[in-house]
């Protein structure tokens, strides 16, 4: 058994990504779970080379444009149990032209309404609430 410190999360950096009708884009892994694009931000790397590095890797995708800011940190508990937290960017991509690998089978955009019709991780609902949330704002 794995030992963790009480402060230790898993750092990802997402990336958000909205379309005219503000439907964000989902990505499906091979074992059927919708997340955003993104991933792990490794040890030394700056966030906007993890984003960069992960949706490459992911999706053959580069982003167009990162906010300088994130959006949202939030933390939560991943599906092995373990403390996680997401940091998440607004950004834009150019075409949906994707090559497909383990980690991004499929994408596309969903509505805040269509999450709960799809298998996702944990992250995701929270999203949706601190979407639903800025949207009330408006």
């Amino acid at each position: 058994m794995i030992t963790i410190p009480e402060c230790f999360y898993r750092i990802s950096v997402k990336a958000l990504i909205l379309d005219e009708e503000g439907r964000f884009l989902l990505i499906r892994e091979d074992n059927g779970m919708w997340d955003l694009p993104g991933g792990g931000l490794d040890h030394g790397e700056l966030p906007h080379q993890g984003l960069n590095r992960e949706m490459q890797e992911e999706m053959g995708i580069v982003p167009e444009v990162i906010a300088d800011d994130p959006a949202f940190f939030f933390t939560f508990t991943n599906p092995k149990g373990l403390p996680a937290a997401n940091v998440i960017y607004r950004a834009k991509i150019s075409q949906l032209d994707f090559i497909p690998s383990a980690e991004c089978v499929a994408l596309r955009f969903i509505g805040l309404e269509e999450v709960e019709n799809l298998t996702v991780y944990p992250n995701i609902p929270i999203l949706v609430r601190l979407l639903r949330e800025v949207e009330s704002r408006k």
